[in-house]
């Protein structure tokens, strides 16, 4: 072989180069390398027709220098250094080049990286002499500030890239070691050296971050850490004393305006939960009702959503779903009503103040502590048999009635599905089907499938002290001790699990997402019709989760209802001997009548009937 200079446009690849994977990959920044350190291994060609030549072996250099002339990087006619091949096979030769070709180590090129820094060249220069971004400069520089100990570790094959950059979190060496070394093998892999090496920290996504908000941690001197390997993460907070006051600086600031309403008490909690909320008694506001244009528009809103429900129940073009969902949207507008709480209640009961889960500002309030809660008792009663005594008497249930039951039934068939992982796995799997393979358009099943848990306090004033609910707060508890205290260590502790603790648990999962709540100006006829499906696939028997009190039925109720519950659960007898008594006495002796008779009232009783559907509609 001979090294010849030869003009670049005389230069042309040649068919026996072995590289056909790959050839056209890194051009860019060979290229760029190329014009800050010029070509450092010569071409190897061959003479070909009309003076031209082959290169054998070296395609991806050609590629590069035809690139940078083509930006004008250098000239056309300049000329490159090339072994000229005399003899030999030419496939041959370019196989040789490739194969004895030995990649350096990945840890050699961080630390020739972090050579260059100290030399004075900054991560943008280095970065146009080498084709890539800075950003990947930077990552590489990070690596090679591991602990050189972790580094030896890494050059001898006994750890993965993906673990040398999960300590890059950290610039603390001690550290670093320490999370390899005093963890047992079995528990190295990179998220939980993370999670180690940041535990002191708080995640940018934890809700007091989110309540406070990054900016303003940040003027106020806090630092973030970022994960240069985790684009998508926001970084560590490393200050979680300055975050804790800057969050109950700002609660602070929102417990003023919420005092000014002036409630008797305001207290504090950041990490508001509903355990804490339950050795209050609640009082609840007034829901001011519409105006009648108001509730005329609602109607009509009400009508042309159902009229087109029942034209389109099929294959509906998208023209019509838009409209609907708009009507929907407009339907869930005006049903919202304000709230208005009463002087009474207000003077005797007071409003925590936390953060939510989504970092939030949470407020609850109508909060009776239990040294008020008698008084508060008493005058609560007053006003809701002034409520009672008000309203009209007539042979249907109230909307808010069926609300209430309804989400009694809602609490007791998830307690029921939780403790039938068969019946529960079968409900989740016809949920995923009904979306992959069927109609997208509506509810279909009375399971939401994104796992969404409706609060049924919301439409059953005291269901946590329900039996049903009591028992599956049980049964969420259980399952809270058993589950690893972090996320990232959830993967893993599912697949040590055996299949029925699996099953079991997807029971649960299944089990909060129920939702078979009847409201008023919702008429989810199929999905309510999958409740009542469930529901007796389960042998739900409500007897066992709810009987009739003054306050969940007999009290909310005509005097005509009460008589035939009697009649239906005692006697007709029995009905007639309570007949002449005053409401509030038949009551009280209906309650006790009634007690464990195991009566139902139809709207319980599983599955409910077509001609009881109607008697519900009709009474929304």
């Amino acid at each position: 072989m001979s090294i010849t200079m030869i003009p670049l446009s005389k230069l042309i690849p040649s068919t026996a180069n072995v590289r056909k994977t790959g050839a056209t990959a890194g051009i860019a920044e060979l290229a760029a390398s190329i014009k800050a350190h010029g070509l450092l291994q010569n071409l190897q060609v061959r003479a070909a027709e009309g003076g031209k030549f082959e290169v054998v072996a070296g395609r991806r250099r050609l590629a590069a220098l035809k690139s940078l002339a083509r930006n004008k990087d250098i000239e056309k006619l300049v000329e490159i250094s090339c072994h000229v091949l005399e003899e030999g096979d030419a496939a041959e030769i370019s196989l040789a080049e490739n194969m004895m070709r030995l990649p350096m180590h990945p840890a050699d090129q961080f630390e020739a990286f972090q050579a260059l820094v100290e030399t004075g060249k900054g991560p943008e220069d280095i970065a146009a002499r080498f084709g890539c971004s800075p950003a990947t400069v930077r990552q590489r520089l990070k690596l090679a500030s591991v602990s050189p100990r972790l580094m030896k570790v890494y050059r001898a094959g006994k750890m993965d890239l993906d673990h040398l950059m999960a300590f890059a979190i950290s610039d603390d060496h001690a550290a670093q070691e320490g999370a390899w070394f005093k963890q047992p093998e079995w528990n190295r892999e990179p998220a939980t050296l993370r999670r180690v090496l940041t535990r002191a920290h708080v995640e940018a996504s934890d809700r007091r971050a989110r309540f406070v908000g990054i900016d303003t941690y940040v003027a106020a001197g806090g630092h973030i850490l970022r994960d240069l390997f985790a684009e998508e993460h926001e970084g560590y907070l490393t200050d979680p004393a300055l975050l804790d006051r800057l969050a109950v600086e700002r609660l602070e600031k929102e417990a003023e305006a919420i005092q000014a309403e002036g409630w008797k008490w305001i207290e504090i909690v950041p990490d508001l939960d509903y355990a804490a909320l339950r050795q209050f008694r609640r009082v609840h506001p007034k829901i001011v009702p519409l105006a009648p244009e108001q509730q005329e528009e609602l109607d009509r809103l009400a009508v042309a959503h159902d009229a087109l429900a029942d034209e389109y129940s099929e294959d509906a073009p998208e023209t019509v779903i838009v409209e609907m969902e708009a009507l929907a949207e407009q339907i869930d507008a005006l049903s919202h009503r304000t709230c208005c709480w009463r002087a009474e209640d207000i003077a005797r009961a007071g409003a925590m103040i936390g953060i939510g889960h989504a970092g939030t500002l949470t407020v609850e309030r109508g909060l009776v502590r239990p040294k008020d809660a008698a008084e508060t008792a008493d005058e609560g009663d007053a006003a809701q048999n002034d409520r009672r005594s008000a309203k009209k008497q007539s042979g249907e249930l109230s909307a808010a009635l069926i609300e209430d039951l309804t989400a009694q039934r809602t609490a007791a068939l998830r307690i029921v599905l939780a403790g039938d992982p068969d019946i529960a796995l079968a409900a989740v799997v016809h949920a995923m089907v009904l979306h992959l393979f069927y109609d997208r358009f509506g509810e279909k099943t009375c399971l939401s499938f994104r796992l969404d848990s409706t609060d049924l306090r919301r439409s059953a004033e005291n269901i946590e002290g329900t039996s049903a609910m009591r028992a599956f707060t049980e049964h969420h508890t259980e399952w809270m001790r058993q589950l690893p205290d972090h996320e990232d260590e959830l993967w893993a502790w599912c697949l040590e699990q055996g299949s029925d603790t699996r099953l079991k648990l997807l029971a649960y999962c299944a089990a909060c997402s129920i939702d078979a709540i009847r409201k008023p100006h919702q008429h989810d006829a199929a999905k309510l019709a999958h409740a009542d499906q469930l529901a007796t696939a389960l042998s739900l028997d409500m007897a066992q989760w709810w009987q009739p009190t003054a306050g969940n039925y007999l009290g909310r109720v005509s005097k005509q209802r009460i008589l035939e519950a009697v009649a239906e659960g005692v006697s007709p007898e029995a009905a007639e001997n309570l007949s002449k008594l005053k409401k509030d006495a038949l009551i009280m002796h209906a309650e006790q009548r009634l007690a464990d008779t195991c009566w139902l009232p139809s709207l319980l009783r599983s599955p409910i009937s077509a001609a009881d559907e109607q008697t519900a509609l009709a009474a929304e």
